[in-house]
């Protein structure tokens, strides 16, 4: 009667083989929503939590993650578009004016800029969500996006109506990405399923980002956080996330079938 649930058992063997066993461990409780308390201040000795006496002073800090290449993660598509545009304005504050469009949801997309196209074109021979960089724009508005080794023109109506800045990214964005580093905006929208998603982002380091008084308070409302929408939390979406955060903090060892079933789970 104490072996009814193998899979369980070789999930947690697998966890030995993150690159930091603690975060492991600690990621695994936040899944299953054990002591929310005690995660959080764990996480708050490694540096894992910052507090933030105001929304601009967050907002400042995540752009500043955002211009060294880091993902930042936030819940709302606001919050993600108030980013965008910070981050691109520190990356572009010490650059002279160059070429630009301005979309229909009121970014500004210059060359250089990171993007993404946000609806599937087999035309275009590209789909929802993936990220590019902007390497030219000529005189009529269209694109010229460079993505993995492959160029793709992209005329000026799709550039206009379906494309967007991608330095920041919803949760629902950031599923099956694997990055480096990750910056989580949390607060009152955030539920227990998207912030385990987003605190397991990162490959090195994940770090969430408050806005709170103290740490009292911080840490009271990180409890809240990760008491709201458990039910998302179910069986088969902790499976799926387990294997997926396994091969991010692992060594270099994956199963293909598994990982593109696993990504195709992700849309």
């Amino acid at each position: 009667m104490g072996f009814a649930h193998p899979t369980a058992v070789v999930t947690l063997e697998k966890v030995h083989r993150f690159a930091d066993p603690d975060y492991a461990a600690l990621s695994l409780r936040m899944r299953n929503g054990d002591d929310a308390g005690g995660v959080f201040d764990a996480l708050h000795r490694r540096g894992q939590v910052v507090i933030h006496a105001s929304e601009a002073e967050r907002t400042a800090v995540l752009a500043d993650a955002g211009t060294s290449g880091d993902l930042v993660i936030a819940d709302t598509r606001e919050q993600v578009a108030d980013l965008n545009a910070a981050i691109r304005d520190h990356r572009r504050r010490d650059e002279n004016a160059r070429s630009e469009i301005t979309t229909a949801g009121g970014e500004r997309v210059g060359v250089g800029d990171e993007v993404a196209t946000r609806r599937n074109d087999p035309a275009l021979q590209v789909a929802n969500r993936q990220t590019w960089t902007v390497t030219r724009i000529r005189k009529d508005g269209s694109l010229l996006l460079h993505g993995r080794g492959r160029d793709r023109e992209i005329p000026a109506d799709y550039a206009t109506r379906f494309v967007e800045l991608a330095y920041a990214t919803t949760v629902h964005g950031a599923q099956g990405s694997t990055v480096t580093n990750a910056h989580v905006a949390m607060g009152e929208h955030t539920g227990a399923a998207s912030a385990y998603v987003a605190m397991t982002r990162g490959r090195q380091t994940n770090v969430a980002h408050l806005v709170a008084e103290n740490v009292d308070d911080a840490r009271t409302q990180w409890i809240e956080i990760f008491s709201r929408d458990r039910a998302d939390l179910g069986p088969a979406h902790a499976r799926r996330q387990a294997r997926d955060a396994i091969d991010r903090y692992g060594p270099q060892h994956r199963r293909p079938a598994t990982a593109a079933r696993d990504r195709s789970l992700s849309l």
